[in-house]
């Protein structure tokens, strides 16, 4: 296959828009399309990684007619699902760009916000969260996101607005460190965790968020609290690594090395 135009072989894009999806047949297509259209704007050399979680819905099929006529658009399918936190670590694994976005794929999120996330990593910072400001989600959905951030002030010092949004940028020093070990449908709270233990910088930047449309969440409310005894687990396990990675003779301060 030839080398995609902008990226000679063997060097990396500048930029990976990573997109995990389940079932997203009805969103799919938009989304690339309008992401693709973006990262042309943007006028560096790009990728775009689709990460199939075991689709029963003909996802894959609408990824790869995309890839025949754009190489730029690369598309792993999982033999089985492994939740949204196996996605992730499969983008961490498998993304060649210096610069990694992940973003859902149900079309409430736009590459057009990746601009504000690399002024935020070029000013320092190694993982940029995205920030809705204004929310178009159902009230059990809002609820649920306030619990969460709650659980991640206490847990982890999480000091910031909005840990479970669904577009996030990291850059290589972060993805050279980062790792995926929990194997459930979020994966923020480990990547804040790892950015804190290797001493990294994290920061956030408002996003526009649209209401989904089409297609259904992967989230069942009906075992709320199955999720929140496993949600609480987790946090605890990660607060364990956080814990751990403090230098003896100064509490609250990580060991880079860790």
């Amino acid at each position: 296959m030839a080398q995609p135009k902008g990226i000679s072989c063997g060097a990396r894009p500048r930029l990976t828009l990573a997109l995990p999806c389940y079932n997203e047949r009805d969103n799919i297509a938009g989304v690339l399309a309008a992401s693709m259209a973006t990262l042309t704007r943007l006028g560096m050399s790009w990728e775009i990684l689709v990460v199939d979680n075991c689709s029963s819905d003909g996802t894959p099929d609408i990824v790869r007619s995309v890839a025949h006529v754009e190489p730029r658009v690369r598309l792993i399918v999982h033999d089985r699902n492994r939740f949204y936190s196996g996605s992730c670590a499969t983008i961490l694994r498998e993304a060649r760009g210096e610069l990694i976005a992940i973003m859902d794929s149900d079309g409430q999120f736009t590459a057009e916000d990746l601009p504000d996330m690399m002024s935020a990593l070029a000013g320092g910072a190694s993982l940029v969260f995205g920030w809705r400001r204004v929310r178009h989600d159902p009230l059990s959905r809002k609820l649920m996101s306030w619990v969460f951030n709650r659980l991640a002030r206490w847990h982890l010092g999480f000091r910031l607005h909005d840990l479970n949004v669904g577009i996030r940028m990291l850059d290589r020093r972060l993805a050279d460190v980062a790792r995926i070990e929990h194997e459930l449908n979020m994966a923020n709270p480990e990547l804040y965790t790892r950015a804190r233990v290797a001493g990294l910088t994290v920061a956030e930047v408002p996003v526009t968020h649209a209401q989904r449309t089409r297609g259904n969440t992967c989230h069942d409310f009906r075992k709320l609290g199955k999720l929140l005894l496993t949600v609480l687990g987790y946090f605890r396990s990660l607060r364990r690594d956080l814990y751990a990675a403090m230098t003896p003779a100064q509490p609250g301060v990580y060991n880079k090395a860790a």
